[in-house]
């Protein structure tokens, strides 16, 4: 991991969403998917100022640069991991598995035992990696691309 100068995860703030929103697009272009690709998600991929006031969202900086975020958000009586985005140039540093850490300490100082991730097919060996468990997909507006759906266990 080439992570050589100290970085800090942190809660973000409402007036972030905008710079959040631009990450997360930055981060799907990693992919091959082209600008504007998403459209058909809607407001899936929205993130307004309400999103970061009320769910839990963080932040990973470096020298005041954000580098990647995650967000959960509650999905019926689960904790929902719905977004986890690295920008496009950091990814491959380990920036990722950073902020899956800090994630499932989230999750369990939230008092949970598991949650759930919905994951880009792409991302999906990431998460495996991480130990979550896939169990099942789930079929978008798009024909060509399925969210892979993930549960992860926090241990005690």
């Amino acid at each position: 991991m080439s992570t050589s100068r100290a970085c800090r995860i942190r809660r973000a703030e409402p007036e972030e969403a905008g710079e959040l929103e631009r990450l997360q697009e930055r981060s799907s272009t990693h992919w091959g998917y082209p600008p504007g690709y998403f459209d058909w998600a809607g407001e899936a991929r929205a993130i307004p100022a309400a999103y970061v006031r009320s769910n839990p969202v963080f932040v990973l900086e470096q020298d005041g640069k954000s580098l990647g975020f995650y967000g959960f958000t509650e999905e019926g009586d689960g904790l929902l991991l719905d977004k986890l985005f690295v920008d496009a140039d950091e990814i491959g540093k380990g920036y990722g598995r950073l902020l899956w850490e800090h994630a499932v300490q989230t999750a369990s100082e939230l008092g949970r035992s598991e949650f759930i991730v919905a994951s880009d097919p792409n991302a999906a060996p990431f998460y495996a990696a991480m130990g979550a468990v896939q169990y099942a997909t789930k079929p978008t507006a798009e024909p060509s691309w399925t969210l892979h759906m993930f549960r992860y266990t926090v241990s005690g």
